[in-house]
C-alpha cells in the first residue's frame, strides 16, 4: 500500500477505495478531527483514534448507526503531513446460516469488543477503555452534579521486581494486585471501573461516590489481603500499593483530575 500522498492522488485513492469499503475518512490523530481530503482542512470531529502499532495500523471494532462495523486504521503522509486513513467495514446484518451459527458469530463479535476493552495481562479495564467509552459517560455525569473522582494505585514494587527479579515475578505481582483491587471495587460498571494505565500503575474512576471514600474502601481491602505473590517455585515475596485520590470538583477537566491524582502519589 502507498503511504505518501499528495492531495489528488489521496482523493483519487479514496475514491477507489470507497468501492470497497463502505466508507474512508482522513483523520487528523492529533487534532482528533475528520480532515477534507481534497484541502486537509477539518470538516468534524472524529471518533476517538484507536491506538497504532509501529507499522502505523490499527483496528476497532465500532457500534455504527446500521449495527456493528470494524475500523482499520493506516498511518500515512498526505501532502507531507501525518494523518490516518480510516477504512470502515460494515458487519454482515444477514450471514444466511443457522440461527446457531449466527448466535456464535455475535458471540465471537461480543467478545472481541470485549477483549479491545480489557488489559492483555490483568484482565481489568485499559486505559484506551478509560479515556474513550468511560469519559463518555461519567464526564456528563460530573456536569449534572454527581460526585465523580479517580483513585489512582502504584505497585511499589513493580519496577524494582523487573529489574531485580524477572518480568514474570513483576507480572504476578501486578496480577495479584488487580484481583484485590477488583473485588473491592466490584462489578457495576455505572458506580466504579478500574483500569490499568501504564506498568504498575491503576485507576478506578468512581461515580456517585466521593473518591476519597472510595480509597478508604481499597486501602481496608488491601490491609485485609494476603498481599502475596510467587517470584520462583521456592520463593515468594510481598507487595504494597499506595493510594491518592482527587476529585472532579478540584479541577476543570478529566485529565487535570488525572493529573492531580497521580501527582499526589
Amino acid at each position: 500500500m502507498k503511504f505518501e500522498y499528495t492531495l489528488a492522488e489521496l482523493s483519487t485513492a479514496i475514491t477507489a477505495l470507497e468501492q470497497v469499503y463502505g466508507k474512508v475518512s482522513v483523520l487528523d490523530p492529533y487534532l482528533g478531527t475528520v480532515l477534507d481530503p481534497a484541502t486537509l482542512q477539518p470538516t468534524d470531529k472524529a471518533e476517538e483514534l484507536t491506538a497504532l502499532d509501529e507499522t502505523g495500523r490499527g483496528v476497532q471494532l465500532a457500534q455504527a448507526d446500521d449495527g456493528p462495523e470494524l475500523v482499520l486504521y493506516q498511518g500515512i503522509q498526505a501532502d507531507a503531513r501525518p494523518c490516518v486513513l480510516a477504512f470502515h467495514c460494515c458487519m454482515p446484518h444477514n450471514l444466511q446460516s443457522s440461527a446457531g451459527a449466527e448466535n456464535s458469530f455475535n458471540r465471537v463479535l461480543a467478545q472481541m469488543q470485549d477483549e479491545l476493552r480489557r488489559d492483555y495481562l490483568t484482565g481489568v479495564y485499559n486505559a484506551r477503555y478509560l479515556d474513550t467509552e468511560y469519559r463518555r459517560y461519567a464526564e456528563p455525569q460530573a456536569q449534572a452534579g454527581k460526585p465523580v473522582g479517580v483513585v489512582m494505585a502504584r505497585v511499589n514494587e513493580y519496577w524494582s521486581l523487573r529489574q531485580n527479579e524477572s518480568a514474570n515475578a513483576a507480572d504476578c505481582c501486578l496480577n495479584m494486585a488487580a484481583g484485590i483491587l477488583q473485588l473491592s471495587v466490584g462489578t457495576d460498571d455505572k458506580a466504579a471501573v478500574l483500569a490499568r494505565l501504564e506498568d504498575g500503575l491503576f485507576a478506578v474512576v468512581t461515580v456517585g461516590t466521593p473518591a476519597a471514600q472510595v480509597a478508604r474502601k481499597l486501602q481496608d481491602a488491601l490491609d485485609n489481603s494476603r498481599r502475596e505473590f510467587s517470584i520462583s517455585l521456592s520463593r515468594r515475596g510481598s507487595f504494597t500499593v499506595q493510594l491518592a485520590s482527587a476529585e472532579w470538583g478540584e479541577t476543570p477537566a478529566w485529565d487535570m483530575m488525572f493529573s492531580l491524582a497521580q501527582q499526589r502519589l
